[in-house]
């Protein structure tokens, strides 16, 4: 690789980083940015998979301070969603790329929606007035949420953060830290099946993986100085941007 394809790689994964870590959607930047690289692109969302790794690791680093007090209900979300990734990486594995390419712009455009228009941060909701669903119910949802970060990875911190503001009192800090590590369980089990069962392209992987984590350390750190609802907007509008051009080479 020349010096300036493996510069876009390390500044693609640490703007990717930064945006998987303050709320979701690394994949809108990281994802293009193998493409580029040359890498195919089923093959470019299993090397995202393992570079994102890092990513939450930096996160979930930085972010200590928030999951203090919330490592029981975090430990019970992550289990949950590693089922449900082990079953989803099997899914995309199943699949030909073909379906995959057309898969993602819808995936993209759900996410975006999701982010700016999913349920806003009320501050008057108490503990008390919060009916909690039942474990059960929480677990199948979990489930589901790992089920898609294995299958596609894009965008997944977008929809569990969107559960969680649904399922959770806590504040948008909190449930983004427990995003982190939800999200970061997801893709390691992911990764390690995806490398026994398809190829993994290491060089613009572990570029991309040391920017991201960079990005995903100074991630939670940026967003406890910023306004969240800009966040969302932005990303869920750079989520729309990717759909749309996604769509176009796909269709």
């Amino acid at each position: 690789m020349s010096f300036w394809l493996i510069l876009l790689i390390f500044i693609g994964g640490i703007i990717g980083g930064i945006i998987s870590s303050i709320a979701g959607g690394a994949s809108i930047v990281s994802y293009p940015v193998l493409l580029l690289s040359g890498v195919k692109p089923i093959f470019a969302n299993i090397t995202n998979h393992g570079a994102l790794i890092f990513d939450y690791i930096g996160a979930i680093v930085s972010s200590l301070r928030e999951l203090k007090g919330h490592w029981r209900t975090t430990i019970f979300y992550a289990i949950s969603s590693l089922i449900g990734a082990i079953a989803g990486t099997y899914l995309l594995l199943a699949f030909p790329a073909k379906i995959f390419e057309h898969v993602v712009p819808i995936l993209l455009m759900i996410s975006g929606f999701l982010f700016i228009f999913g349920k806003k941060e009320n501050k008057k909701e108490t503990v008390e007035n919060h009916k909690e669903l039942p474990w059960f119910l929480v677990a199948i949802i979990m489930i589901l949420m790992g089920c898609y970060t294995g299958y596609f990875g894009g965008a997944n911190g977008v929809i569990v953060l969107a559960a969680l503001q649904y399922m959770t009192t806590e504040d948008f800090l909190t449930n983004n830290a427990i995003k982190n590590v939800i999200c970061g369980c997801g893709n390691l089990i992911a990764f390690v099946v995806f490398v026994f069962r398809a190829p993994i392209y290491w060089e613009q992987g572990i570029i991309l993986a040391i920017g991201m984590l960079i990005g995903g350390y100074l991630g939670p750190k940026m967003l406890r100085h910023a306004s969240v609802q800009i966040i969302k907007i932005v990303v869920g509008s750079l989520a729309f941007i990717q759909a749309i051009y996604f769509f176009i080479t796909a269709y």
